[in-house]
């Protein structure tokens, strides 16, 4: 990946820690729901894909959407597309070390 691609990626990722899961108080880059971020060829676009700690949450649309608008903010010049993906599921073992501080586990 070219530096300018991946500042971009580290940006979005920084961007998104904003994000509070709101039933669990940490944010969804820490909980380990964002999986992937990418900047398409032409760099006009920034793919995030994340899932939620259960298929069922009340919260998918809060935080999809919440995604979205943190992303469009920091990059206003750029086509946001935000998918919710379900694999792999989500596990506790994907909380970052951060998160597991956060959460009182360290």
């Amino acid at each position: 990946m070219k530096t300018q691609e991946q500042e971009l990626v580290n940006e979005a990722y920084e961007a998104l820690k904003y994000i509070i899961d709101p039933e669990i108080g940490i944010n969804i880059v820490d909980l380990g729901l964002v999986y992937k971020v990418v900047v398409d060829e032409d760099k006009e676009a920034l793919r995030v894909e994340l899932t939620l700690t259960t298929p069922g949450c009340p919260m998918s649309g809060t935080i999809t959407t919440a995604a979205e608008q943190m992303l469009h903010k920091r990059f206003p010049n750029l086509e946001i597309k935000v998918e919710l993906v379900w694999l792999p599921p989500w596990t506790p073992e994907m909380i970052s070390e951060e998160g597991m501080r956060l959460l009182g586990n360290t």
